[in-house]
C-alpha cells in the first residue's frame, strides 16, 4: 500500500495536467488583479475562484488513476499484482488528495506575497478564507474518485466540472454569498459582514473524506469504511448548514438592489453589523495629508497617500483664500451608499483603487468631484449640464489637468465602490467640446496661468463669463475656426 501511494504521489508530480492549471490559475487571477491595489478582504475569495481550474484538473487526474484498472484489458494485468482493487482506490485517493492539496497550497501561498508585493495592501485577510481555496482542489479529487468507481461513463467528469462550475457561478451572483454547500463561495465585497469561513474550513475537509470512503465503499462494506464515511457526513453536513443558516444570503441583494433612493433606503434598515462597521460616525480614520482632511475605513487607511495624489495637485492649484475649508474626501461603501447621508463638504473615496496605470480613471473621478465642489459646475436638473463657451469649463479643465491630461468629455464606465457604472460625461460631468478643451491645453504650458488664475478666480469661475471675455484675462489669443470644431450646445441644461 505505501509503495503504490509513493508511486501515485511521484506520477502525480510529474504529470502536466496539474502543474499546468495551477500556472494558468495563477496567472489569470494576477492578470486580472494586475491594476488593482490588493485588498485581502476580497483576495483570497478571488483566488478561490481561479482555482477552481486547479480543482477541475485534480478531478480529472484522480478519476483517470482511480478508474485505471476499469479499462480494456488491465483488469486480468492487474489481477497479478499483490495488492487488490481497494488499494488501488486508497492509493489514488490519497495521493490524488495529498497532491492536489500541496500544489493548491503552494499556488495561494504565491499569490499572496504577490499581491502584498503589489500594495499598499488594504482590508483584513482571513486564513480561513485562503484554506477554504486549497481544500476545494482535494475535495474536487475526492470526487474525481469517487466518479471512477460507481460511475463508469467517461463523460461523467466533463458534465460534472461543467455542472459544479455553472451553479457555482450562477447561485454565487443570484444569491450574493452562493450555497455554502459548494466548495467554493465565489463572490465577497469588501464592505460585507463577516463570512463563516471556518466552518467552511470544516464543511470541506469532512466532504472530502466523506467522498473518499464512498469511493472505497464501492470495493464493499468494511467497519473503517463505514465509520469514516458516517463519521465524515456528521460533521459535513451540520457544518454546511450552519455555514448557510448564518452567512446572510439573497437580502444581501435585497438591501444593495432594491432601494430605488435615499428616502427608501432609509425606510429599509440595515442590519446592526452593518451599520455600525460603515455608516456611524465612528467608523473611520481620518489623517490630514497636506491640505486635506482624509477619512477612511480603518483597514483602508494605507490607501490615503494614494487618493491625496490625486486630490492635494488641485487643491494647491487653488488660490490661497480658496483654500480653507475644503471638502473632506470621505470613503464610501459600494454597496451601501444608497443608506449614507450625503454631504455637500465631503467629496467621496471607493472602496477599491488601481495601480499600475488602472488608477487613472479613479484619479480623474475623484479630482472631478473635488473640483465641482469648488467651481459649482455639474448635474442640473434634466440631464448633464452644458458648459459650452464658459470661462469656467476652461479652468475646470486646467484644474483636471493637474492630476490627468484632460480630454473630451465621454459616456465611460467607471469602477464606484464594487460596482462598474456609468457616470455621464468623464470625468467632469459636464458638456463641453474642442474650443473649450484647447484653451485648457494652452493654460497648461503657459508659465504664468497659475498667476492669472488667481488673480481673476472670482470672474473667471462665475457661470456668467464666456471665454471670450476671459481671453484677455488669461493671456490667450482666440483659437482658429479649424481648432474650435464648436459641437451642438445641449438647450435647456446650461451650467448657470
Amino acid at each position: 500500500m505505501r509503495a503504490l501511494f509513493q508511486f501515485e504521489v511521484r506520477r502525480l508530480l510529474r504529470s502536466p495536467l496539474l502543474w499546468g492549471a495551477a500556472v494558468l490559475s495563477l496567472g489569470l487571477r494576477l492578470l486580472a488583479v494586475w491594476q488593482w491595489l490588493p485588498d485581502f478582504t476580497t483576495d483570497p475569495t478571488s483566488m478561490s475562484g481561479s482555482m477552481l481550474l486547479l480543482a477541475a484538473a485534480a478531478l480529472l487526474a484522480a478519476n483517470l488513476a482511480a478508474s485505471r484498472d476499469t479499462r480494456g484489458g488491465l483488469p486480468e494485468t492487474l489481477g497479478a499484482l499483490p495488492g487488490r482493487a481497494a488499494v488501488r482506490t486508497w492509493a489514488a485517493v490519497a495521493a490524488a488528495v495529498v497532491v492536489g492539496t500541496g500544489i493548491a497550497a503552494l499556488v495561494m501561498a504565491v499569490y499572496l506575497p504577490v499581491r502584498w508585493v503589489m500594495g499598499p495592501v488594504a482590508g483584513t485577510l482571513d486564513p480561513y478564507e485562503a484554506l477554504a481555496g486549497v481544500l476545494a482542489v482535494p475535495f474536487a479529487a475526492a470526487l474525481g474518485a469517487l466518479l471512477a468507481r460507481w460511475v463508469r461513463w467517461l463523460v461523467a467528469v466533463p458534465v460534472t466540472v461543467f455542472l459544479l462550475g455553472a451553479f457555482t457561478y450562477l447561485n454565487g451572483n443570484q444569491s450574493g454569498y452562493g450555497d455554502w454547500f459548494l466548495p467554493v463561495v465565489l463572490f465577497h465585497a469588501p464592505d460585507w459582514p463577516d463570512r463563516p469561513s471556518g466552518l467552511h474550513v470544516i464543511y470541506l475537509a469532512a466532504a472530502t473524506v466523506l467522498l473518499a470512503a464512498l469511493a472505497l465503499l464501492r470495493h464493499g462494506v468494511s467497519p473503517v469504511r463505514v465509520i469514516g464515511a458516517v463519521t465524515a457526513a456528521a460533521v459535513a453536513v451540520p457544518a454546511g448548514a450552519v455555514a448557510s443558516a448564518q452567512a446572510p444570503g439573497p437580502e444581501m441583494n435585497e438591501l444593495r438592489f432594491h432601494p430605488v433612493n435615499t428616502e427608501q433606503a432609509r425606510r429599509q434598515p440595515l442590519p446592526a453589523q452593518i451599520r455600525e462597521r460603515y455608516l456611524t460616525t465612528d467608523a473611520q480614520q481620518c489623517r490630514e495629508h497636506g491640505l486635506i482632511t482624509y477619512c477612511a475605513f480603518p483597514d483602508y487607511v494605507s490607501w490615503i497617500p494614494r487618493w491625496a495624489s490625486a486630490i492635494e495637485p488641485v487643491a494647491e492649484a487653488l488660490p490661497p483664500s480658496k483654500r480653507a475649508g475644503l471638502p473632506v474626501v470621505r470613503q464610501g461603501t459600494g454597496s451601501w451608499f444608497l443608506y449614507e447621508p450625503y454631504s455637500e463638504s465631503s467629496v467621496r473615496a471607493g472602496m477599491v483603487w488601481g495601480r499600475a496605470g488602472g488608477e487613472d480613471d479613479l484619479r480623474a473621478n475623484l479630482a472631478s468631484d473635488l473640483i465641482r465642489k469648488v467651481t459649482h459646475v455639474g448635474l442640473r436638473r434634466g440631464g448633464w449640464c452644458d458648459g459650452h463657451g464658459q470661462a469656467r469649463t476652461v479652468v475646470t479643465l486646467w484644474l483636471i489637468g493637474q492630476v490627468v491630461p484632460p480630454t473630451l468629455p465621454e459616456e465611460k464606465e467607471v469602477q464606484i465602490g464594487t460596482s462598474i457604472v456609468t457616470r455621464g460625461p468623464f470625468p467632469l460631468k459636464i458638456r463641453y467640446g474642442p474650443a473649450e478643451l484647447g484653451y485648457a491645453r494652452r493654460l497648461l504650458t503657459t508659465p504664468d496661468t497659475r498667476e492669472r488664475i488667481w488673480a481673476h478666480w472670482e470672474t473667471l469661475v462665475s457661470p456668467r463669463t464666456t471665454i471670450e471675455q476671459a481671453l484677455p484675462l488669461l493671456g490667450l489669443r482666440d483659437l482658429s475656426p479649424a481648432e474650435k470644431v464648436p459641437a451642438e450646445p445641449v438647450k435647456g441644461q446650461s451650467c448657470l
